[in-house]
């Protein structure tokens, strides 16, 4: 078979009566011809297209004067992606300047002779013509074609190693080889005459083309039995320039595009991240408590040690970590946040960690955690106080080390994180209780900072009210006065959900104006004791109400929801419900 491959090659008396094949060959006659090129300008996104359409693993960089710079390959790439870059960043910050070049018209011979896997070709005025890469393949390939005889078996298990599918085609348009990548693509690969999946067909358009024009065809079919293959067909010609083979190549780019797609998605989450918790958001501080704990949280800019944040439900603990991270030196970077409380035990870790593909069920692709989404930059984990026992000790060695490891991967990853922890639980009890690990406890609680409630800090009632009133005004499009008479009862209250709670009925007032009447039902949520309802009110809008009050109670006193659902004797999901119905959100 491998004779039939090969018949039109020169013979080896005709080799062994003039120079040595790999003397006769040129560069040119082998290499990958006027390659598309970039610039150190251009961005890693830009070198996607060009892998794609051309079937390639490298791009060469030109600068504007088309001097070669440099050239990015897949696995710079990736690489740059795996560690943390975006698909914006110039490719002058990525690509391998450590260049090797050859001449067009420089002997096989001399490119084999040569340890490096790709090099550029150019021509005698040192214009870039070409790129010749996999030389090793392609000098094993050679030397198995001049001995023949003796080297079938190695000349086929080459082909069969390489990562790409390669069918080989005589002059005329018949196949001759198939290797087994190109039958795992596509398992009809031997009809080419009569294709009749859209593989096949791809195949034998490109054969048509390249036997008719005598040059390169390429094409991406993004459904190849449910991958995105790139196909290129090269001709090649003889010592009479006569055309005798045609190699078909076929790239799987599904990993590459899943890679990019992956990174487009950790874009998106931190995007999201990031309006939720702008930048320079204003803290609205009036009494000399949070005045003075605003003033510690932005002195802690200068260091890097870990913050635990304490305090009441709904008392703002997110918004003074966002504080803390927008006067540090890492501003810059992401900041992220996961809820312990809001996560099914068993999904905490995945979330935290992250996991490998095929590492549980339904784990059908790779994910990056939060502790790496967050690299260089700030996480918060709220309701740090339900987490797990199993993965506190995960996290105080990721903490203690600085490397994490995904579920069901084997390499370290490594990780620069700020953690800033909040809870509104006793943790040092929970430490005496067996129910908190003390190690953990204290690598937390190196800055403790407690935010007070509400009820503690009258001075900042009034002005986070017209705040929340100002901020709802504009989102329904209306606007809310307060009278000195609501505003003595704004103050009466004692506001047990604290922040929150005030937002909440801020908002609520909002959407009640929209209405004439309906203001007073939401003011009478607030009223003291025994002036709620009149005589006539149903029995229904009274169970309503002492529900509604229960809820508030519980929620504001016990450690988190599932302890709300707990203390009230109900299930989480129900709390869930009722929560919706009256109202009441809790931020995740």
């Amino acid at each position: 078979m491998w004779s039939q491959l090969w018949e039109c090659a020169p013979s080896a008396h005709e080799i062994s009566m003039s120079a040595s094949p790999e003397e006769k060959m040129l560069v040119e006659q082998v290499m990958h011809d006027n390659p598309e090129t970039l610039t150190p300008e251009h961005r890693l996104k830009d070198a996607l297209p060009v892998y794609e359409r051309h079937g390639v693993n490298c791009v060469p960089i030109l600068d504007g004067q088309k001097r070669v710079r440099g050239i990015l390959t897949v696995f710079q790439l990736v690489q740059a992606v795996r560690q943390g870059k975006s698909f914006d960043t110039p490719i002058g910050e990525v690509m391998d300047t450590d260049l090797v070049s050859i001449r067009n018209d420089d002997t096989f011979g001399m490119a084999c002779s040569m340890p490096i896997d790709r090099m550029l070709v150019l021509d005698h005025s040192d214009r870039l013509v070409g790129v010749l890469t996999k030389k090793e393949l392609i000098h094993k390939i050679y030397k198995a074609f001049c001995n023949a005889d003796t080297h079938n078996q190695e000349l086929s298990e080459v082909i069969n190693c390489v990562t790409d599918g390669v069918s080989i085609f005589d002059g005329n348009g018949h196949p001759l080889f198939h290797n087994d990548k190109i039958r795992s693509l596509l398992p009809d690969c031997d009809s080419i005459s009569s294709p009749s999946s859209p593989g096949m067909s791809a195949m034998a358009g490109l054969l048509q083309k390249t036997l008719a024009h005598e040059k390169s065809h390429s094409l991406l079919l993004k459904n190849c039995n449910g991958k995105q293959v790139v196909f290129t067909m090269t001709p090649l010609f003889d010592g009479a320039k006569k055309l005798f083979r045609c190699v078909l190549s076929a790239r799987d780019m599904t990993e590459i595009l899943r890679l990019q797609e992956e990174a487009e998605s950790t874009r998106q989450r931190l995007a999201a991240f990031r309006e939720a918790y702008p930048k320079n958001k204003k803290v609205i501080a009036h009494s000399p408590a949070m005045r003075r704990l605003l003033r510690e949280a932005e002195g802690l800019g200068s260091v890097d040690s870990t913050v635990l944040i304490t305090g009441e439900t709904g008392t703002g603990k997110e918004v003074l970590a966002m504080h803390i991270h927008s006067h540090s030196a890492r501003r810059n970077g992401p900041l992220v946040q996961i809820n312990c409380g809001t996560l099914p035990q068993h999904l905490q870790e995945a979330e935290l960690f992250g996991y490998e593909k095929g590492s549980f069920t339904g784990a059908t692709f790779s994910r990056a955690g939060m502790l790496e989404v967050a690299n260089e930059g700030t996480l918060m984990l709220d309701e740090v106080g339900e987490m797990d026992l199993s993965l506190q000790v995960k996290l105080l060695r990721a903490l203690q080390e600085g490397v994490i490891y995904r579920i069901g991967g084997r390499k370290p990853v490594r990780v620069d994180v700020r953690i800033i922890a909040m809870t509104n639980r006793n943790l040092l009890k929970m430490v005496r209780e067996g129910s908190f690990r003390e190690d953990l406890y204290y690598r937390l609680n190196v800055i403790p900072l407690n935010i007070p409630p509400l009820r503690e800090r009258p001075e900042d009632i009034l002005p986070l009210a017209q705040h929340f009133l100002n901020l709802f005004g504009k989102k329904y499009s209306t606007k809310y006065q307060i009278s000195q008479g609501k505003a003595r009862m704004l103050l009466a209250y004692p506001w047990p959900g604290n922040v929150r709670e005030l937002g909440n009925f801020a908002e609520r007032l909002t959407i009640a104006s929209l209405s004439a009447g309906n203001c007073a039902t939401v003011w009478e949520s607030i009223a003291p004791a025994g002036s709620v309802f009149s005589e006539t009110a149903s029995m229904r809008e009274q169970v309503k109400h002492f529900e509604r009050q229960c809820l508030e109670a519980g929620l504001a006193t016990a450690g988190g929801i599932r302890a709300a659902a707990r203390r009230l004797g109900i299930s989480h999901a129900t709390l869930l419900r009722k929560m919706r119905e009256h109202g009441l959100s809790v931020q995740n």
